[in-house]
């Protein structure tokens, strides 16, 4: 974008202001001299908030509905206690790592008007600010005695908004966006050279002090529209790159787990913090667009219920990366980079990434946002779904999954979500030399999403924690191979060497939990997913493969079903006590046919056989003529420790092999039947594991008994020559 000058330099300007700075905000005190705001004049107006004390505040409410019937209740998210400063929110200095500073809270914002090249004027906001904490001691729905946590964000940064016309002017595509948390530097035409200036650092807690932590270190966040259009019209907020137009985006952070740190010693970087995984994506957008509108996600009447919205969509420049890998220090990392679209020969209007709709609104218990069609269509903002078995996909049955909110709480509404491309080569970046750097590894991992829709329900707990109800839901849209490959979810890998991939082609996955905890354990010191509910897993696709990017006739050779049920469940992600890998573990009670969460007792949340896994025919006409294992019932465990003795991901950089070669490792250590423990003390011995029906094409062949047994699997993928 070419203006003449953002901020120009001009002679002073007589401005006299004053910016108090409160703590907290409704006890108002007097200034110290390094208190008060200045306002510099020159072409525009600086102002510059300092404080050696901080801001504090006790409650910030965004209320949705106020309830009518009696008793009425309100909908509100709310940050921070009403009269009580100590589970407020604050805003002050802070140090790296968390460490205490003597330096002022610092905030600047420049506001100046500009004339660009071509003659238009226009209106430009900078704000820059050093590095501060922002920390908000409760976060709740409806009423403030429960509490979803403490959140703590350490950062630095900048915002800018530069406009032709003024600022949110909805009719110029003269329009600058800057949001840049960590100072992040995007000026290198290689986004693997981008770097950080000022990383931030975000913690989270669910309990109160001494219980575990997780930590996004290295946080580092940028998006740069280079030129488009920042407006409000009569529909709400957009913004939208203009054509041709380049956006950079930067999102990364390194995952660690602080376990139970001192009071003098929360929300601080420590020298025994685990480092867990890297993750971020960086790179170019393309044809970005984005909406937000003042609206909730149920109709009545016509009527929506007061809420946020949004939409989201763009596609993937040539130097887009996906990067996974070793958290902390000099670690060692996968880039997933040259992304590939699916084809678009059917006439699709569509981008590589689209968010349909994002609706955030606070719900009351039973007040849903309507079922999830998993096989068929689902609409946004509807009550309901209407005929879904009339819906359904490549003639696959269809099934409509409610759980309805179980308690007041926090709504996040998901529909048609789509990932249209994929990355078609994979670099290795070692993090002690890079010697040891592979540009290219002749393979590629293809994920694509075709359709996703989910609702997500969470509600906040006594003394912190996070209970939700979730249905989540991924498929295939269409029914010939064309439509099924352009229009599907996919998950393969590829040899970009020869332009083929094998795997899952045009799958559907579902995830469904009921009044399921999420938090932070101390005892394993990682992030736990827990339910004695129900829960239910079901993945379902084409084993086959073909040539890529264009799999219009694939190969098939069988279509493979997998359903899981549980009556309780728990899942743990957590780090290695030396911080080298990620560990997990888990517990699982496959379920009964009559337990709760199936058909058959009223539930509409499972399937009729129960768990099972099915081998088919690959073709859909003929699903009946399989090879499935049904109704299975019994335990299943994978020990959860930090020491390891369970599950462990392990990426083995190069430079520490004696091959001098790059390895990924996957091991699991299953206790099965009456080995397997359960979740809680004291912990008692499993169920014996059972196949209770071994059939084929329909027909009982028999059935299958594991009273005990001990299972051991490691899997080793390795860079080869």
């Amino acid at each position: 974008m070419n203006k003449k000058n953002n901020i120009r330099s001009l002679h002073s300007l007589p401005v006299v202001a004053c910016l108090l700075c409160v703590a907290p905000l409704h006890a108002m005190e007097s200034l110290s001299e390094n208190e008060l705001g200045a306002v510099s004049g020159r072409d525009g107006v600086t102002f510059n908030l300092q404080s050696d004390s901080g801001i504090t505040v006790d409650q910030l409410k965004w209320t949705t509905d106020v309830g009518t019937a009696a008793p009425a209740l309100e909908n509100s998210l709310r940050l921070g206690k009403a009269g009580n400063a100590s589970d407020g929110i604050t805003v002050s200095a802070i140090g790296l790592d968390g460490a205490a500073t003597t330096d002022l809270l610092d905030i600047a914002i420049d506001v100046d008007a500009y004339t660009n090249t071509s003659g238009r004027p226009g209106l430009g906001i900078d704000a820059r600010w050093q590095r501060m904490r922002t920390r908000i001691d409760s976060i709740s729905v409806s009423d403030d005695t429960r509490s979803f946590g403490t959140v703590v964000a350490d950062s630095a940064g900048r915002f800018a908004l530069f406009s032709d016309g003024g600022l949110f002017n909805s009719t110029t595509t003269g329009a600058e966006l800057i949001i840049n948390v960590g100072n992040v530097d995007a000026s290198d035409a290689n986004p693997t050279n981008w770097t950080l200036g000022d990383p931030g650092q975000f913690y989270f807690r669910t309990d109160g002090p001494g219980q575990t932590e997780a930590l996004l270190d290295n946080f580092g966040f940028l998006f740069h529209m280079h030129e488009g259009t920042v407006g409000i019209d009569t529909d709400g907020l957009i913004v939208k790159s203009a054509p041709g137009s380049r956006t950079d985006l930067n999102l990364t952070f390194d995952v660690y787990a602080n376990a139970s740190p001192d009071l003098a010693d929360e929300f601080t970087k420590q020298l025994n913090s685990k480092p867990m995984l890297y993750f971020g994506w960086r790179g170019g957008l393309d044809d970005f667009e984005f909406t937000l509108q003042p609206k909730g996600a149920w109709l009545a009447d016509g009527t929506a219920t007061q809420g946020l919205t949004t939409s989201l969509g763009f596609n993937l420049a040539n130097d887009f990366q996906f990067v996974i890998g070793e958290a902390g220090g000099d670690h060692s990392y996968l880039e997933f980079t040259d992304p590939q679209s699916l084809p678009q020969t059917l006439g699709q209007n569509r981008k590589d990434v689209e968010f349909g709709s994002i609706t955030l609104d606070m719900v009351s218990a039973n007040q849903g946002a309507g079922a999830i069609c998993y096989g068929g269509s689902n609409s946004a903002g509807a009550l309901g779904v209407g005929n879904c078995s009339a819906q359904s996909f490549a003639s696959l049955p269809a099934q409509e999954i409610d759980l309805a909110p179980s308690d007041s709480g926090l709504a996040l509404i998901s529909r048609n979500w789509g990932l249209h491309a994929y990355s078609s080569k994979v670099s290795y970046r070692d993090g002690t030399s890079s010697a040891f750097d592979v540009d290219d590894e002749g393979w590629a991992l293809i994920y694509t999403l075709g359709d996703l829709n989910s609702n997500i329900y969470l509600y906040p707990q006594l003394g912190g924690g996070i209970k939700s109800d979730v249905v989540l839901a991924i498929q295939t849209i269409g029914t010939t191979d064309v439509e099924r490959w352009e229009n599907g979810s996919h998950f393969l890998i590829g040899d970009t060497d020869k332009n083929l991939a094998i795997g899952l082609v045009a799958a559907d996955l579902l995830f469904a939990a009921k009044e399921m905890d999420v938090g932070l354990s101390v005892v394993d010191q990682g992030l736990s997913f827990h339910t004695t509910q129900g829960a239910r897993w079901q993945l379902r696709g084409m084993f086959g493969g073909g040539d890529i990017p264009n799999m219009s006739t694939p190969v098939k050779a069988m279509y493979v079903d997998m359903n899981l049920e549980v009556d309780e469940f728990k899942f743990v992600v957590l780090p290695d006590i030396a911080g080298e890998s990620l560990n997990f573990g888990g517990f699982f009670s496959f379920a009964n046919l009559n337990n709760e969460f199936s058909n058959d007792t009223g539930g509409d949340h499972g399937h009729d056989d129960g768990t099972y896994l099915s081998f088919a025919e690959p073709n859909f006409d003929k699903l009946g003529v399989d090879f499935r294992l049904a109704d299975i019932t019994g335990d299943v465990q994978i020990p959860a420790s930090i020491v390891g003795g369970g599950g462990k991901l392990d990426l083995l950089p190069a430079s520490s092999e004696p091959d001098n070669k790059v390895k990924l490792q996957i091991s699991n250590n299953f206790k099965v039947g009456t080995l397997a423990r359960a979740p809680g003390a004291p912990a008692t011995p499993g169920d014996p594991f059972m196949i209770n029906r071994v059939e084929f094409g329909g027909q009982k062949l028999g059935s299958m008994a594991i009273p005990a047994a001990q299972i051991y699997t490691s899997i080793t993928l390795e860079q080869q020559p």
